[in-house]
């Protein structure tokens, strides 16, 4: 590095124009970052002001080598190479990979994509997760543990000097069962569902209780019109492969309309505007979410420039909670539990026995009615006697 000491600058008539003084720094590409500094005010202010910019200087060569040599990387960018690179191919379960996919594109990148990579703060992490208090516990701590992973590899790719999502807290979240359907949301949905386009699909979840990865397999022959009997032919798992539901008439006659439409000859439901392929994870729920969407304006959602404000729906609607409300319509009607557990394709029975477990006030009322008419009949008979 050199320096020149603060000289005096005049115009061409000799009249005093201002001090100056430079200063030659050597950067990382081998060249030189030059430093001037000015001063009409005298020689020792020049220096002053020099002294400031070169601590600057420092300070942002420091702050750069933290941000990385791409600066400006926006956030989407990087998760979504992040996703291709480390989940996608990765040797773990299509389930797994799946609800990895929905965390960083249905959720994470929504809210963050935009944001410089480097920019994200601590705060940032922390109102993100804020948005999901009141959903389940295991869903959002999934939520953060993808943040974290990803802000993980940032970290280690030197773009980010430390993980901005490492010590957020999780805001109040619900226990991690899930719950049925109310009856007001099930007659919201059986309304909308007789004009909305994935009507057909969201009953089909409602009545037979399929997984949403058994919606998106979901094919014509697994459906035996004339029996009405559902006949699952391919899940996630051995358990659930093979079972046989039975199909309400309501659901029958749903389907009836839906096929005769001859969107697609092989599977059920296909992609809203590409009737040739099945659905896939983001068709499935921009399905699921147009079908609330026009179920929460029809039933007083606040709406402007096109955009809901104001939501009637519950926060935590979501596909599972109708396969949890098939589960707790057996229990209403009196199906047994061995008989659930086949129905619900569980490979555990202690699995439906938990969502049996959260009686609803309907089968507690049945129950309860069973004892008092038992206790009465007892009575009666020792009178007798």
């Amino acid at each position: 590095m050199s320096e020149k000491k603060p000289y005096a600058l005049y115009d061409k008539d000799g009249n005093f124009l201002t001090y100056r003084m430079t200063k030659r720094i050597k950067n990382e590409n081998g060249g030189y970052d030059v430093l001037t500094a000015r001063s009409k005010k005298s020689a020792k202010e020049c220096r002053r002001r020099l002294d400031e910019k070169i601590a600057q200087y420092y300070v942002e060569q420091e702050d750069r080598k933290h941000r990385g040599v791409f600066p400006d990387m926006k956030f989407g960018k990087f998760a979504d190479n992040w996703y291709n690179l480390t989940i996608k191919d990765a040797n773990c379960s299509k389930v797994n990979k799946d609800n990895y996919r929905g965390y960083v594109y249905t959720h994470i990148i929504p809210y963050f994509g935009d944001f410089k990579l480097c920019d994200i703060t601590e705060d940032d992490c922390q109102r993100f997760l804020n948005n999901y208090k009141g959903y389940s516990d295991v869903f959002v701590k999934k939520l953060r543990m993808t943040l974290r992973r990803i802000m993980r590899r940032a970290v280690k790719q030197k773009l980010i000097p430390d993980n901005p999502a490492e010590d957020i807290v999780l805001p109040m979240v619900t226990e991690g069962h899930r719950r049925p359907i109310t009856d007001e949301e099930r007659m919201m949905i059986l309304e909308t569902a007789k004009t909305h386009y994935a009507g057909a699909m969201v009953l089909t979840m409602l009545y037979c209780g399929l997984r949403p990865v058994e919606i998106r397999r979901m094919k014509w022959d697994w459906v035996d019109f004339e029996n009405g009997i559902l006949t699952v032919g391919k899940s996630k798992t051995k358990a659930g492969t093979g079972r046989k539901i039975p199909i309400p008439n309501q659901l029958r006659v749903a389907l009836l309309e839906h096929k005769l439409k001859g969107q697609n000859d092989e599977y059920v439901f296909v992609k809203f505007k590409d009737y040739n392929k099945p659905l896939d994870t983001n068709a499935f729920y921009h399905s699921w979410h147009n079908f609330c969407r026009e179920m929460d304006i029809a039933n007083g959602a606040k709406v402007y420039r096109n955009q809901i404000v104001e939501s009637v729906l519950a926060h935590d609607l979501e596909p599972y909670l109708l396969r949890h409300t098939f589960c707790t319509d057996c229990q209403a009607a009196g199906v047994p539990l061995n008989v659930a557990k086949e129905l619900m394709g569980h490979s555990d029975i202690s699995v439906t026995a938990k969502i049996y477990a959260h009686m609803v006030d309907e089968v507690f009322e049945q129950n309860r009615k069973r004892l008092a008419d038992y206790a009465n009949e007892k009575e009666e008979l020792s009178k007798m006697a």
